[in-house]
């Protein structure tokens, strides 16, 4: 009997299985062509939060290296209408720390930075992976100023240097949503 009951339970899961319908796959996302302002546009979310009256909006990850990351960000608050810009880096490498403390365009201007974070990504017998997560405070207008050009980003610690860039299209794309 006990037998039975378990056969029958489990032909029940089969006929039950067959009455699930599948999820269809994920639409891709449409490739980002970075050299042009609409399609990079286009991959720039806005959120709305309406619990702080407050919208985020977020560039694309332009980095060149999958495990870095370059974006521009803004929040902008509803009841004010200020808006907040940020460059948003994150450099993976391998070995020592870098401590990034310093950045710096092209121009020679020094940026404000903040650490997010240092992570370790992972570690061998040899050498550990590492992820440094930086915040620089921009003006829209130091955006603006950059939009033809592009920015080249350094940033430099005790351990290490990186560079990272911005293309003018991703600037102007940027620019033209967060108003």
């Amino acid at each position: 009997m006990k037998a039975v009951n378990i056969i029958l339970m489990i032909s029940g899961i089969f006929i039950l299985n067959g009455c699930i319908v599948p999820e269809p796959p994920a639409e891709p996302k449409p490739k980002i062509n970075w050299d042009n302002v609409q399609s990079i546009s286009s991959a720039i979310s806005v959120e709305h939060n309406t619990q702080y009256k407050t919208t985020r909006i977020r560039g694309p990850n332009s980095a060149s290296d999958i495990l870095d990351t370059v974006m521009l960000r803004a929040w902008k608050s509803e009841e004010h209408g200020e808006i907040t810009y940020q460059i948003y880096l994150v450099d993976y490498y391998h070995g020592d720390w870098h401590l990034y403390n310093k950045a710096e365009d092209a121009e020679g201007n020094q940026l404000s930075i903040t650490l997010n974070s240092r992570d370790i990504s992972s570690c061998d017998y040899a050498t550990c992976s590492h992820y440094e997560h930086l915040v620089m405070d921009v003006s829209r207008k130091y955006l603006e100023n950059n939009k033809m050009n592009g920015l080249v980003i350094r940033i430099s610690g005790s351990g290490g240097e990186e560079t990272f860039f911005i293309s003018p299209a991703y600037i102007q794309a940027f620019l033209s949503v967060a108003k």
